[in-house]
């Protein structure tokens, strides 16, 4: 009797820590479609894990961080910070334009993608604005 109690406790337990890894899974990894309009954006040093200023062959590193509010296909607004690629010359979104990515809950999965404001679907655009 004691053992299958251990046994039924352990299932539990096993089974309740596969649900969270899939929960952390399924809000992290598993994105959407969403689209953003690009708002200014701050250019920053990148720093190693230490805090030293990261260089590649004796060059600075930069990349530019943007705070974006995307708007998913069916209306579900994320606040998702995106940081561009380090470079000793990263490229800059243009203020204005529109984007699409996927995106989670926490992070930026694909992209962003410069796209046309005709590509964005209207009740999106509507919400973006």
């Amino acid at each position: 009797m004691k053992k299958a109690i251990g046994w039924i406790i352990a299932l539990v337990i096993v089974a309740f820590a596969g649900f969270k890894a899939y929960s952390y899974w399924n809000n992290t990894y598993n994105g959407t479609t969403a689209y953003a309009i690009v708002q200014d954006s701050t250019k920053k040093k990148a720093k190693t894990n230490k805090g030293a200023d990261y260089k590649v062959d004796g060059q600075q590193q930069y990349y530019y961080e943007y705070d974006l509010k995307w708007i998913t296909k069916d209306g579900k607004e994320l606040d998702v910070d995106w940081e561009s690629r380090e470079s000793a010359n990263p490229e800059r979104l243009v203020s204005g334009t529109y984007i699409r990515g996927e995106v989670s809950s926490k992070r930026v999965i694909k992209g962003p993608v410069s796209i046309n404001k005709s590509q964005v679907p209207s009740d999106v655009r509507a919400k973006l604005q």
